[in-house]
């Protein structure tokens, strides 16, 4: 939680020099809409600990980078974190990458996972 929040908060900070931002990431498949006069962009923002060469997207995400045209993508990488003895998490830092326009298939989309329905529920339960 300590990188995507930081991840947030620069983006937010870069964005926020040139447009006005609104944190959007509660109800939209993107994180930040942007808006300059009648100009308006979509914001993804993506988080990570290493050199931000992959980002994990989610179906949504894919699908919304792939509808609306005027989309960017804001990835802070190699984020270091900390973790204190009382378990506090702080993350600082980290390197800024922007794709901007960003599009979704200039890039390599790989399949992670699958959703398995199961064949019911009257399987044995433990």
């Amino acid at each position: 939680m300590a990188v995507e929040a930081l991840a947030m908060y620069t983006a937010t900070e870069f964005y926020s020099q040139a447009w006005d931002v609104e944190d959007v990431h509660g109800r939209e498949s993107y994180d930040l809409i942007c808006r300059r006069g009648d100009e308006v962009k979509h914001v993804e923002v993506k988080g990570t600990t290493t050199d931000g060469a992959e980002v994990i997207l989610t179906p949504n995400e894919v699908r919304h980078a792939r509808k609306y045209r005027c989309t960017a993508l804001f990835a802070l990488s190699n984020i270091p974190v900390e973790r204190a003895e009382d378990g506090t998490v702080t993350a600082t830092g980290g390197t800024r990458h922007l794709y901007d326009p960003w599009r979704v298939d200039d890039g390599i989309l790989t399949p992670l996972g699958f959703r398995y329905q199961v064949p019911g529920i009257s399987g044995d339960e433990i």
